[in-house]
């Protein structure tokens, strides 16, 4: 009973930590707007730099330090997004490989994003990190790449991404982000990494951009 009562309480102070997290990833948001906008953050003006938004993917690439590969790596390319028609989804080809590791809930998880302004990238504008569960954040962060790749791989009752070539052809997405509902617009380059202890397994990147979402959009 002592040993349940342990794993209980260990298991609670961890989703008190990953709680916290996310708590403060989102303030950091809030501030990180007002450092960067020169006219703050109060009345109109928040509508114009940031609010509910659609998000599109211009370029997928690698972010490996020195051009050295790690064991897990997409090659992906999307159709053109046409912001007149923004109901429509993009269509990915291409796959993520995973040559040795598992991605599971042991693993840790950062994200780090680049800023687009004045024609320069504005590195590290935003950080997020996780210390473990990094299969099941993102699993619960980025919920339509984990469907359309893995999700009918899955094992039941347990979050955890075995190494392998996973392909996609012209397969529909929208990108969603159910824990983060209002965000900037603007250009920004989103970079994925995981890994476990002190290896790193992955460091993706794709080029993105985000735009206000229109009245009766979804």
């Amino acid at each position: 009973m002592a040993h349940l009562v342990g794993n209980g309480l260990h298991r609670g102070r961890n989703r008190r930590r990953s709680h916290n997290l996310l708590v403060y990833s989102k303030m950091s948001f809030i501030v990180a707007l007002a450092l960067i906008s020169p006219l703050g953050i109060h009345g109109k003006v928040l509508n114009n730099f940031m609010g509910p938004f659609i998000a599109y993917t211009e370029r997928f690439s690698l972010c490996e330090s020195n051009n050295q590969p790690l064991p897990w790596r997409w090659h992906l390319r999307g159709t053109h997004f046409n912001p007149a028609k923004p109901r429509e989804s993009q269509l990915l080809t291409g796959n993520i490989t995973g040559e040795k590791y598992p991605l599971d809930n042991k693993s840790w998880a950062k994200v780090v994003i680049d800023v687009r302004s004045n024609n320069q990238w504005k590195e590290n504008g935003f950080i997020f990190s996780f210390k473990d569960k990094a299969c099941q954040n993102f699993k619960d962060h980025i919920p339509t790449v984990y469907e359309l790749f893995f999700k009918k791989n899955e094992t039941k009752g347990e979050c955890k991404i075995e190494p392998g070539v996973y392909e996609v052809e012209n397969g529909p997405i929208r990108w969603v982000f159910p824990k983060f509902p209002i965000g900037f617009y603007g250009h920004f380059r989103f970079k994925l990494m995981f890994g476990m202890d002190e290896i790193q397994y992955a460091c993706m990147s794709v080029d993105c951009k985000t735009i206000p979402k229109g009245v009766g959009q979804e």
